[in-house]
């Protein structure tokens, strides 16, 4: 079989998808202790060090090595990265870690190297002393902008993937699948979930969610809830009494594209029709990455919804008690750690470790594991 082996391993979703490729894993490097304790109890040989200090020439010679440098200083989340100022973003911790990378690579020589990042990382000399040490060495690389829902994560995870083979051509990448709906990857997971509900600032920021997808009652009250495709609708009240708030909604069928549409007070109602085999929207979710409000000032990124249809938002590291998803009766529900790992496409076999922190950043920075398992298996059916 096949060897790989991982610099700034994380808590080894590279392990995790090389493994599910028929990959060995000889071992990984981590400079965290604690995450690097995360790998370790998932069965991976994560050795807890710094690439900069540890001799390549210790360690087994793997077919395949992949690296995942800290992408902080070039990630959109961090820094506005335009095309003027993203290079500046470059520190020299950056430089030494390329540097590692470039003599790891000059000492094992493996078969296929990979590396994983933000898109912005091709902008910096790092990226690039990367990319002439491989040329030197006789690799033939190819640099890609994937986005690992084409590769069946439930999540639109976009990031720079660089394939390297050496001596001979890099295989193109495999053919995109269709993307697969967030709420498929958690269905079982929901009627577990812990009760939450919308802070005032995501609602107050929010208004075409309040608008479309929250209902009073005929009674005019301040209960809101929805209904779903086969449930009678609510008495029609007078605008004058309910005020701005919408009076109902209707579920598109038929001959819609499964979205929710509205009728507004003086307009018609949509035509009723008896078919249901599309169910429309029975869940949304809401990403807490757009950020929250401090003392009220400055305006913020107003947090967008998903439909069950499309993959979630990328997961980060610090999503600890930010996701939120109202299902289709209008219940809120707080995403747990295996809903993230969920959707970071980890197999409910990976274990997480019991401090939600920890294990939203383990989650959070690994490469997605199904989408390595392609790229990797991909890589190596080639050779």
């Amino acid at each position: 079989m096949l060897t790989i082996a991982t610099l700034l391993s994380g808590g080894e979703g590279v392990g995790v998808g090389a493994r599910a490729a028929r990959l060995t894993h000889l071992w990984g490097i981590e400079i965290n202790d604690d995450i690097a304790g995360v790998g370790r109890d998932n069965g991976f040989n994560v050795i807890t060090g710094d690439i900069l200090e540890i001799d390549p020439a210790t360690l087994k010679v793997p077919d395949v090595l992949h690296a995942s440098p800290e992408c902080q200083n070039a990630s959109n989340a961090k820094h506005d990265a335009d095309a003027d100022t993203l290079e500046e973003k470059e520190t020299r911790g950056d430089v030494e870690i390329a540097g590692a990378i470039v003599r790891y690579l000059e000492v094992l020589r493996p078969r296929v190297f990979t590396l994983e990042n933000v898109y912005g990382y091709r902008r910096f000399q790092s990226f690039k002393m990367i990319m002439i040490a491989l040329a030197n060495l006789d690799y033939f690389s190819d640099v890609q902008y994937v986005n690992a829902a084409d590769f069946g994560v439930p999540q639109t995870r976009k990031r720079l993937i660089m394939r390297a083979v050496h001596g001979g051509l890099v295989p193109p990448l495999p053919a995109p699948e269709p993307w697969r709906g967030w709420y498929g990857a958690i269905e079982d997971l929901i009627p577990e979930l812990p009760e939450s509900k919308f802070a005032p600032w995501q609602l107050a920021r929010l208004p075409e969610l309040a608008h479309t997808f929250l209902m009073p009652g005929g009674n005019a009250s301040n209960e809101n809830y929805t209904r779903t495709a086969c449930e009678p609708a609510i008495t029609i009240g007078d605008i004058n009494r309910v005020g701005n708030i919408p009076r109902a909604f209707i579920l598109a069928q038929g001959g819609y594209d499964g979205n929710v549409v509205g009728a507004e007070a003086d307009s018609p109602i949509f035509t009723v029709t008896a078919n249901s085999n599309q169910g429309g929207i029975r869940a949304f979710v809401v990403g807490g990455q757009f950020g929250k409000p401090s003392d009220g000032s400055g305006e913020l990124r107003i947090p967008q919804v998903r439909n069950e249809e499309a993959p979630i938002f990328t997961v980060t590291a610090k999503n600890e008690g930010d996701w939120r998803a109202r299902l289709s009766r209008g219940r809120v529900v707080k995403m747990t750690p295996r809903c993230l790992a969920r959707f970071q496409s980890f197999p409910d076999s990976y274990a997480l470790p019991d401090a939600n922190g920890l294990a939203c950043r383990v989650i959070g920075n690994a490469v997605p594991p199904l989408l390595y398992e392609r790229l990797v298996g991909n890589l190596v059916q080639a050779q």
